[in-house]
């Protein structure tokens, strides 16, 4: 049962009683990656009041037990409140969330308004599912967060950067309660005063405040030190099996994980073999099971022993054996965007991942929600938009299979899209189909759609990550009506590793190294010295400046390298190889969007 907003606006638990907490060590050799807890960086100030209002903000300094005393013990005289309607609540997407502001008169930063916050906002973007009793952020998570400073402080961070967008000013809070819950975190694996489900659940609420703090991060690192708990506590669950809630509560963080670690491949640059997804995805001597709900059974999703049924992931929809998939797609072009060319190895392994994506069906029955907003049709199509927004992604990379054209696929896509209307709780989870789909929009019809649909889903969500993506779109199309518009002589494509990088601008913005107009700004910005570790592989020199007969000291060679610009019919740079791909846009940017 969802608990009440009394139940929630309860006194945080003492973070000083051992008895909240677990004794556990991590396997032998396995360190948890964290960041440092640093200072806060001079720049967050920038958007906080200069008057003493920020002194008002920060409430005082923090207590002895570590937890700001205006989230830990100081409290503001409850005051009565409107209530919130559900046509309130799901229409919120039309406008900003000022409906909050009317609600109990309590500090911005204070415990109860962040709690009030996460229950009436942040969950509503962290599950396609915010019936009574079907969120799991609600039922599942947070009363764990009331018993585990760790937790209650990462999921406290990701509230304020989610609400940071309306409240600039809660960014700043955002930042010290993650640095509180790294810290929490640390002891905790040190101590072994932390169980496995917690430091799961930590870890992923991390993932996410990094994301939706940075915006451009992906928040890998968290996610990668995830996985080591994901499997302890699978093993451990086989040992002693697991009941009710707490049973409930591990087959929910290992679905989490895997959308969380699957969606961040996709924008990953990493080139750590060991990070493969299927070195990942194997906790013992084989994958876990996808079950389809075929051979009588009515359940459908990964089974990793936690049991299966036939009700719709949170995170995932009815696509949960679809994920496994775009996890291997992910790691093929991180593959492939570490070579000039593709060998028969990896057209035959993407041969595979195309005849899996296109014998992939739903399961046959889903159980409805408890959500009106959420109908098992949406998801459906949803799941279908992912599907063929993965064959459209590895068409991007491996073009030389017999595949309808990117256009004809992202058309495709979008109409998958288009067919879920903009009430519907599934659009949260549709910002990977719509950047790939959206990239290869070609009319000025279709164009505006993408913009319009970025625009309702920035509304909705009211995270950074939305504006992220539709200034990548922008740029993709810009790049391509740029490159499209010099003649094809003109046009100089040529592999990056032989160019001479100038110092890297990773993370500029794009107004900063796309409109200048010198030669050496004009061609530096896409190169790099070792694509073949991490980067972009083929770029696009401009020679509007040049003669079509360049002189023996330019930085690119002369032009013999026609036949590196075609793959599979595909110029090249139309590839994940290249510079006009939104792989190739994030890549110049340094960027990493967490396209979930």
């Amino acid at each position: 049962m969802s608990p009440t907003l009394t139940e929630i606006l309860m006194p945080f638990a003492d973070e000083n009683d051992d008895g909240d907490y677990i004794n556990f060590d991590l396997p032998d050799g396995i360190q948890y990656p964290l960041p440092s807890t640093g200072n806060i960086d001079p720049a967050l100030l920038d958007d906080l009041p200069t008057d003493g209002g920020l002194f008002e903000l920060l409430g005082d300094s923090p207590s002895p037990g570590g937890m700001p005393l205006s989230l830990s013990r100081r409290h503001s005289p409850r005051s009565t409140g409107s209530v919130i309607s559900p046509s309130d609540l799901y229409g919120s997407f039309q406008g900003p969330v000022s409906y909050l502001y009317s609600q109990p008169n309590f500090p911005q930063d204070s415990m109860e308004m962040l709690t009030f916050r996460f229950d009436k906002l942040t969950c509503g973007i962290l599950s396609v599912m915010d019936g009574p009793s079907e969120n799991p952020w609600r039922t599942l998570i947070w009363p764990l967060a009331l018993q585990s400073p760790a937790l209650y402080h990462a999921v406290t961070a990701m509230t304020a950067f989610h609400s940071s967008k309306d409240i600039p000013a809660l960014r700043l809070v955002g930042h010290e309660h993650k640095q509180a819950s790294i810290r929490y975190i640390q002891e905790g694996i040190r101590d072994r005063s932390m169980n496995d489900q917690t430091a799961i659940a930590t870890a992923l609420a991390l993932g996410f405040s990094e994301s939706w703090d940075q915006h451009t991060a992906s928040g890998n690192t968290h996610i990668k030190g995830a996985q080591a708990l994901v499997k302890r506590a699978l093993m451990e669950h086989q040992i002693n099996p697991l009941h009710g809630v707490e049973l409930a509560r591990l087959k929910f963080l290992c679905n989490a994980w895997v959308y969380m670690d699957v969606i961040a491949r996709l924008t990953a640059v990493d080139s750590d073999l060991s990070n493969d997804f299927d070195n990942t995805f194997l906790f013992a001597g084989d994958s876990p099971d996808l079950v389809m709900g075929e051979n009588g059974n009515t359940g459908f999703g990964i089974d990793f022993g936690t049991g299966i049924d036939a009700r719709l992931d949170p995170l995932m929809g009815c696509a949960n054996t679809l994920f496994p998939l775009i996890g291997r797609v992910a790691n093929l072009v991180r593959k492939v965007c570490r070579s000039q060319n593709n060998s028969p190895a990896v057209i035959s392994q993407a041969n595979d991942l195309k005849l899996a994506l296109e014998t992939w069906d739903p399961p046959a029955f889903i159980e409805r929600p408890e959500d009106p907003t959420t109908d098992v049709q949406h998801t459906l199509q949803t799941a279908e938009a992912y599907r063929w927004a993965t064959l459209l992604h590895l068409h991007s990379a491996v073009p030389e299979l017999p595949s309808p054209s990117s256009t004809e696929l992202a058309q495709r896509v979008l109409t998958y899209l288009a067919t879920v209307p903009l009430v519907s709780r599934t659009v949260i989870v549709q910002i990977y189909p719509l950047m790939v789909a959206g990239c290869e929009a070609t009319t000025a019809e279709d164009r505006q759609w993408v913009r319009e649909r970025w625009t309702a889903m920035g509304h909705r969500m009211r995270i950074g990550v939305i504006d992220k993506s539709a200034t990548v779109t922008e740029e993709v199309w810009r790049r391509r009506a740029a490159y499209e518009a010099q003649p094809s002589q003109r046009r100089r494509l040529v592999a990056t590793a032989e160019l001479q990088p100038p110092p890297r601008q990773r993370g500029v913005p794009p107004a900063a190294i796309m409109r200048r107009g010198n030669r050496n700004s004009s061609e530096g910005h896409l190169e790099d010295s070792d694509p073949g570790r991490t980067g972009i592989v083929f770029s696009c020199v401009e020679a509007a400046d040049y003669d079509d007969k360049p002189g023996p000291d330019e930085r690119f060679p002369p032009k013999p390298h026609a036949l590196r610009r075609a793959i599979g019919g595909m110029d090249a740079a139309y590839t994940v190889r290249g510079h006009l791909h939104w792989v190739g846009v994030m890549w110049d940017w340094g960027w990493e969007i967490l396209l979930g």
